[in-house]
């Protein structure tokens, strides 16, 4: 038998069931909470990293889901997380046994108390947590006030009836008031550096050095390690009756459960979220293929026909930088395969600002393996590709015609009276035409205003390639004439 009222025994304990807890609190809060809130309304979780330090799922829901239901997936972590814990805390605390009251509280405190602050710390920017979704998803930055102080006042009052029940494991309140808040102070102490150092890592709240968490961690262990001694030595006005006594099965029994979980954490999730290899449950829905495109790469082609009629290719290509293996994995399943609907909405939407001319039909949408896409000074493959034919009733307001001579006018939808701002740009603008026997265009005149990047002419095309944004252009122009 062991003490559980001796200092020792009772923080090997508590670190012990922290580290469970944080297992089972984590697990809950993204695949009981979020991931099974997204599938209730008719979406789909694709993705899962769960450590106990931080987790994250990756989810799908239709456009259909109102605006309510988006809130309600983005809240059912904390609130599954923390009816879980609440659950926990009322069935163990009856038990007769020692060792599932102290798990209970453990529990209890990570699921129900860490859970509070991190709705009250998660709904501002510099953390952005579920809570801070919630007040962007709203466009209501008033409620992040409301989410601190009820996160806030929430934890009070659960760490203060935890704390109660604390006290009552070791016989008080009243038995031995030094003893007991001796060991009230090592409760809340010592999960403290696996509680709060991996959220300061995610922030960099210490830094990007790893020596800085390095130092942090082993500062506070080396300040639990001597608290613990001092309470051990103290001297004791009287005999301490050890009604709660502990059998090393009880730890073992605690310690048991992470002989699967943490070879699971390391060689299946991954260590941190960086790093993450984490699970793809299935493979990404076509329609989530957006959000990981990061900024999206555009090159705008305009081929003109001997007769003047002009055939429109968009190529499309994200930059998005993967940053971990979790992610990449879920990036490289969009490699052969597009959400063709998205790209012709976009197509759509920037050809009117382009030529000033919206009537216009989707004759191709496809991935073409062979084309590439220019950005930022990289050549991308595999181009996403949309072609657009003039509908019968486009009235080829582009073209300006004097004499022999048509005038091709184009803008970039971005920079030259957009109808929604952005701070994007066309990476590219190619203007190409006919030079078939018989049938050739003959190039007279080329202009662009508004930027500064140069033109590269070719006996079939004249091509301007924009590094950033001030370097862009807003008008193109390029006159031909039958040859």
């Amino acid at each position: 038998m062991m003490d559980l009222r001796r200092p020792w025994p009772f923080a090997l304990f508590v670190v012990l069931a922290h580290v469970l807890s944080r297992f089972i609190g984590v697990a809950v809060h993204e695949l009981l909470g979020h991931a099974t809130a997204a599938i209730l309304l008719g979406g789909s979780a694709y993705g899962v990293y769960v450590s106990p330090g931080s987790g994250i799922t990756y989810v799908y829901l239709p456009d259909s889901v109102p605006v309510g239901g988006v809130v309600a997936m983005l809240a059912a972590g904390i609130a599954v997380e923390s009816a879980f814990g609440v659950a926990i805390w009322w069935f163990t605390r009856r038990s007769e046994s020692a060792a599932w009251r102290a798990f209970g509280l453990v529990a209890a405190t990570v699921l129900i108390v860490y859970s509070l602050v991190y709705m009250a710390t998660g709904a501002y920017d510099a953390f952005r947590g579920d809570t801070w979704a919630i007040v962007s998803t709203l466009q209501a930055p008033a409620l992040a006030a409301g989410f601190a102080a009820v996160g806030g006042l929430w934890t009070l009052l659960a760490g203060v009836l935890i704390s109660f029940d604390v006290i009552r494991l070791f016989g008080g309140p009243g038995r031995d008031l030094r003893h007991e808040s001796l060991m009230l102070i090592l409760f809340w102490l010592v999960p403290a550096p696996l509680a709060f150092l991996p959220g300061f890592s995610a922030f960099n709240a210490l830094g990007e050095s790893p020596l800085a968490y390095v130092g942090a961690f082993a500062a506070v262990i080396c300040t639990v390690a001597a608290l613990l001694l001092y309470v051990d030595f103290l001297p004791h006005s009287r005999d301490i009756e050890p009604r709660s006594a502990l059998r090393w099965k009880s730890v073992a029994a605690v310690a048991f459960p992470l002989l699967l979980f943490v070879p699971a954490w390391v060689g299946v999730f991954g260590v941190t979220q960086q790093g993450a290899t984490g699970l793809l449950l299935e493979t990404p829905p076509i329609q989530v293929e957006p959000a990981w495109l990061g900024d999206l790469g555009m090159n705008l082609e305009v081929f003109v026909h001997y007769d003047f009629n002009v055939t429109l290719f968009w190529r499309f290509h994200g930059t998005f930088v993967a940053g971990s293996p979790l992610e990449a994995q879920i990036a490289a399943s969009f490699r052969n395969r597009m959400d063709r609907d998205f790209y012709n909405r976009l197509a759509l939407t920037l050809v009117g600002d382009a030529v000033n001319e919206s009537s216009w039909l989707v004759a191709e949408s496809d991935i073409h393996p062979n084309e590439t896409v220019w950005v930022l000074g990289q050549t991308y493959t595999g181009a996403r590709v949309v072609r657009l034919d003039p509908s019968p009733f486009n009235g080829f307001s582009f073209l300006s015609r004097a004499g022999n001579d048509t005038t091709l006018t184009l803008h970039d939808p971005f920079r030259y009276q957009p109808t929604v701002s952005s701070a994007g740009w066309l990476d590219v603008v190619k203007v190409s035409w006919e030079t078939s026997p018989g049938r050739t265009l003959v190039p007279v005149r080329f202009a662009a205003s508004g930027g500064t990047s140069a033109a590269t002419v070719s006996a079939g095309y004249v091509l301007w390639e924009n590094p950033n944004g001030p370097s862009a252009h807003t008008t193109y122009q390029v006159t031909l004439r039958p040859g």
